[in-house]
């Protein structure tokens, strides 16, 4: 990873951290007192600091996920710092799905909404496919690997089958294993805000499947995540 590249993946992490800390700050204080939270913050921007020098390239603006990807080392740093201080993987799994949660529930209620119509546009569903397309041509080694899976209109509207997974990669490579197959069930978080949005997904590759099947359906409503063991998707492998 160049300078130039280090540089701008710092800048734009820690933009997003700062976005994000009155939310983890708050939910954080749930469990731990003020002085252990002040603690957790500073040793997690130290833990940031340390993943950042093994972050891959994986794209700039031409990438439509690499907010969730940076999104996913401070998840990343955060799970490392709690675990240290004796929390369960679990416990802490729960304490990233209210992180999630919360912030999807923050949104505007226009952006629900728009967010509600556009998913099953012809022009969202047209743009996902190009930037698909897009991502396959860069084909950085450590990104996602996706294809675009158009629906029946019945079952599902459309979908896409994820073959790779940046953020799975990563956390194999640095220690969060354990997290993994408690991370994917936050994908419920955004979507069970909206209204006639029904997600669903029926296995994942952190669970031993050979891809994660996103599906989206007009209508209906998206469960919650939490607790992990009421979504069928959700699978801990044993070793």
């Amino acid at each position: 990873m160049s300078e130039t590249q280090y540089s701008y993946k710092k800048k734009k992490l820690f933009r997003r951290f700062n976005k994000s800390s009155k939310i983890v700050t708050k939910i954080l204080s749930n469990y731990y007192s003020a002085s252990e939270i002040d603690s957790i913050i500073l040793e997690t921007i130290k833990e940031v600091e340390t993943l950042l020098t093994h972050v891959p390239y994986i794209g700039g603006k031409e990438n439509f996920s690499l907010n969730d990807f940076f999104d996913s080392i401070m998840i990343l740093a955060l799970f490392k710092v709690l675990r240290r201080k004796g929390s369960s993987v679990r416990n802490i799994a729960q304490i990233m799905y209210e992180i999630r949660e919360r912030q999807s529930f923050k949104q505007s209620k226009l952006m629900k909404f728009l967010t509600s119509k556009l998913l099953f546009s012809s022009y969202i569903k047209n743009s996902y496919k190009k930037k698909i397309d897009l991502m396959i041509k860069k084909a950085y080694p450590e990104n996602w690997k996706m294809v675009f899976v158009d629906g029946d209109g019945e079952e599902f509207d459309w979908g896409v089958n994820f073959h790779e997974c940046a953020v799975q990669k990563f956390f194999s490579k640095h220690g969060g294993e354990e997290l993994l197959p408690y991370i994917c069930m936050t994908d419920y978080a955004p979507f069970n805000v909206l209204k006639n949005v029904e997600f669903k997904r029926t296995q994942t590759i952190a669970g031993g499947g050979p891809y994660c099947d996103f599906r989206f359906r007009k209508g209906g409503s998206t469960p919650r995540g939490w607790p992990p063991e009421e979504r069928d998707d959700f699978v801990i492998q044993e070793e």
